[in-house]
């Protein structure tokens, strides 16, 4: 058994945990600690506060994944400021080994390893993610992830993914206003600029230009659904989810759907009542097609984490 520090660094937190793997597997993933990445100068410092954190030496092994695109380069993400440095990550952080992977295709591998009972049905048939075929795993938080699983006889293949940055299509009068104005604020409106955290927040005040409210406020009234205007963007928000959903589900050829994060946990029990499905069906000659496709909810509380030690563990620990 191998014991690695496991991390899931995002724009806005980075979380740690120790984890065992062996024989391909992961055995075990402690409790994280969640660090705030507004308050540290980058990885290496949030590093030392988790070692500081715990009180004892961190294994000299590693596996982290990054809210960014890991191509060889230095990784700088979009909603921080932090830049990590893949040539110089083991020096950095003292360590050995390392593995270095995109946050959602952290996602994928735990969508992979992860048994049913973390798994929750959304909409579309009632039945398993498929054992031999693409599965699309996506979700929003600070932005929008988006990865493909590709399970195949000699075992998965993941696809790391911008999917998140193709161009947003509005189906209405409504969120082409809402478009050009988020482009007006951005350049181009993305599908992230509407399907993220901060997405609703441009919603309402695409809506309501003087709405002045934070985006936890926004999100916490929202979901409680007292109010008109934030009953609107999150409708919008949700059918948009649902739209883009399936729109990459039919790039990947994929014949599941794997939703993840806190947030798609939250907005679960309005899914059945919002447009999401609608839109997911809403493929014109390829309904029929989507008709057959499984959207499940990762319900494990750290996903990130567990699919970073799986990755790990299948990479290097045979």
């Amino acid at each position: 058994m191998t014991r690695i520090v496991v991390g899931d660094i995002g724009g806005t937190n980075a979380r740690f945990a120790l984890a065992e793997v062996a024989d391909g597997r992961v055995i075990s993933l402690g409790e994280p600690t969640i660090l705030p990445a507004k308050e540290h100068s980058g990885l290496p410092s949030a590093w030392q506060a988790y070692e500081d954190k715990i009180g004892e030496p961190l294994p000299k092994l590693a596996s982290l994944a990054i809210a960014g695109p890991v191509t060889g380069g230095p990784v700088r993400f979009l909603n921080s400021r932090w830049v990590v440095y893949p040539d110089t990550l083991d020096q950095d952080l003292g360590l050995d080994r390392s593995l270095l992977l995109n946050d959602f295709g952290a996602m994928a591998h735990a969508v992979h390893a992860l048994g049913a009972e973390h798994f929750v049905h959304v909409c579309g048939p009632d039945k398993p993610l498929p054992d031999h075929s693409a599965i699309s795993v996506l979700g929003p938080g600070t932005g929008l992830g988006v990865a493909v699983l590709q399970r195949t006889k000699a075992g998965p293949v993941i696809l790391e993914t911008e999917g998140a940055h193709i161009h947003f299509a509005p189906l209405d009068e409504t969120e082409a206003r809402v478009s050009q104005a988020i482009a007006k604020k951005y350049e181009r409106t993305s599908v992230e600029r509407i399907v993220s955290g901060p997405g609703l927040a441009d919603i309402v005040r695409a809506l309501s230009p003087g709405d002045t409210r934070d985006e936890p406020t926004i999100w916490q009234q929202a979901i409680a659904g007292e109010e008109p205007l934030l009953r609107q963007a999150l409708g919008l928000f949700l059918d948009s989810y649902g739209a883009a959903t399936g729109d990459l589900s039919l790039a990947h050829g994929a014949m599941g759907v794997a939703l993840t994060g806190g947030l798609t946990n939250r907005l679960l029990p309005l899914i059945p009542a919002s447009g999401f499905h609608a839109r997911f069906l809403a493929k014109g000659r390829y309904r029929a097609r989507m008709e057959t496709v499984p959207v499940k909810l990762v319900t494990h509380p750290q996903p990130g984490l567990f699919g970073a030690a799986a990755a790990f563990a299948r990479e290097h620990i045979a």
